[in-house]
């Protein structure tokens, strides 16, 4: 059984200079938000070093699931571990669209118990991958039945009683928002309106990644009709969506770069 923390799996140093490496080698991207809801410890690249913590704990857990003797080929494509080397897929791409791995050997620093230290971020072509074989695969998503379309035709039920009496969901909100009298008939409106803008523009609705699973963002506005508050995730079920959960929009560009970078207009303006 693998800890799926980074930081218990294996001794990390350098850990920032690290992600500025990353974010160098990948291909160009915003890294961080352009104003952050609360100034973050990495400044440089806080959506990057949450991408990659989220990456390697969900590539871990698959592997922790899967029967390892049953096909170990297979559980190397979630996450390699064999004698000296252990590596993960990152599911970035370098400039030349190479995969970029994060690699890992067997810890030799006395001033820690950790077994693994962590190399670095290398492609395939890399002397620490010369003897990585199978590669890992890049992290994949469990689809509902509708694949990664969003249809508009279908109904949203929004759990309004969640969302408002639950103080995470609650305390996502505009402080506005909170504030209103009529707040079930606020957001049921901010709903129906955002279902009709989506029948109109499909493209502003994006998948997310939630548990292993893929979901919906649906972007609600709460007190400007042109502009996003919140997002809404919607989880596809028999012939209709369920909403259940509000993000805030940090919350919601984080879990869409999860399946991969956003173009939604109302997200990338999160970022610098």
């Amino acid at each position: 059984m693998i800890l799926p923390d980074l930081f218990e799996f294996a001794y990390v140093p350098n850990w920032f200079d690290q992600l500025s490496s990353l974010a160098e080698m990948a291909m160009p991207e915003s890294w961080r938000f352009a104003h952050p809801l609360l100034p973050p410890k990495n400044p440089d690249t806080p959506i990057l070093e949450k991408y990659i913590n989220y990456v390697f704990k969900k590539q871990v857990i698959d592997f922790n699931n899967f029967q390892y003797e049953s096909d170990p080929e297979y559980a190397d494509r979630i996450f390699y571990l064999r004698n000296e080397k252990a590596c993960f897929n990152t599911g970035l791409y370098t400039k030349n669209y190479k995969s970029i791995y994060g690699c890992f050997t067997r810890n030799k620093r006395k001033d820690t118990l950790l077994d693994w230290f962590f190399r670095g971020f290398f492609d395939d072509t890399a002397l620490d991958m010369k003897f990585v074989q199978p590669l890992p695969d890049k992290p994949g998503f469990l689809l509902p039945i509708t694949g990664m379309t969003y249809f508009p035709a279908w109904d949203i039920r929004v759990n309004v009683n969640h969302i408002l009496c639950d103080p995470d969901n609650f305390a996502r909100l505009p402080i506005e928002v909170q504030r209103a009298k009529n707040l079930s008939l606020l957001l049921e409106t901010a709903v129906e309106l955002a279902r009709r803008k989506a029948s109109f523009e499909p493209g502003i609705v994006i998948p997310q990644g939630y548990q292993g699973k893929v979901q919906f963002l649906l972007p609600l506005c709460l007190l400007d009709m042109e502009h996003t508050d919140l997002a809404m995730t919607l989880t596809p079920m028999d012939g209709y969506y369920l909403g259940h959960t509000c993000l805030t929009l940090e919350m919601a560009y984080l879990n869409a770069r999860l399946i991969g970078r956003p173009v939604a207009p109302w997200l990338l303006e999160l970022v610098t």
